[in-house]
């Protein structure tokens, strides 16, 4: 993550910022419901990403970035979307969040058993060997496979899971 370029864009985002990568099921309206679950960045749930949907999701959580998934770039931003999860090029004031990235993936929905929260802040310390954290993303992935229930109780564990690790992140710096 080019946390620098991010804020150049006005999104301000915490250490180990929570985002979930590709599409929910049910495709859409996951915006309110992400927000609320705890993310630190929201979508909209589809797999291709229109101004539309993006804009649905906008107003749905209007206190949250809102990453948009796949879809036309140019377009996107053109609806004023800045982060887009794509492999594509996009346009000059917009973030990818592409294959490049670093990504700490803290919940896999081809996972069978749904995780428990010390065993994702686990996952997402292991991660922290190799990278410092604050050029890191946690993501929940591959959500789309599971029912909303399921993803939904995912996304919970989650997000507990990445508070353990900035709290287990934050007393190692209060112990230095």
């Amino acid at each position: 993550m080019r946390r620098s370029e991010l804020e150049r864009m006005g999104i301000q985002l915490p250490v180990l910022p929570t985002i979930v990568l590709g599409g929910l099921p049910g495709r859409s309206g996951w915006a309110p419901r992400l927000e609320r679950l705890g993310l630190d960045v929201v979508a909209s749930g589809v797999d291709e990403e229109t101004p539309e949907t993006w804009a649905g999701a906008r107003a749905a959580a209007p206190h949250r970035p809102v990453k948009a998934t796949g879809g036309d770039p140019e377009a996107l931003a053109a609806a004023g979307c800045r982060l887009i999860e794509t492999s594509l090029p996009v346009p000059p004031g917009v973030y990818r969040l592409g294959p490049d990235e670093l990504v700490a993936v803290g919940v896999d929905g081809a996972d069978a058993a749904i995780p428990d929260a010390n065993d994702v802040a686990a996952r997402l310390l292991a991660a922290l060997d190799d990278h410092p954290a604050a050029r890191l993303w946690a993501a929940a992935a591959r959500l789309a496979v599971q029912s909303a229930r399921d993803a939904e109780r995912r996304i919970i564990a989650f997000v507990e899971g990445v508070r353990l690790a900035r709290l287990y992140l934050a007393k190692e710096q209060f112990e230095r």
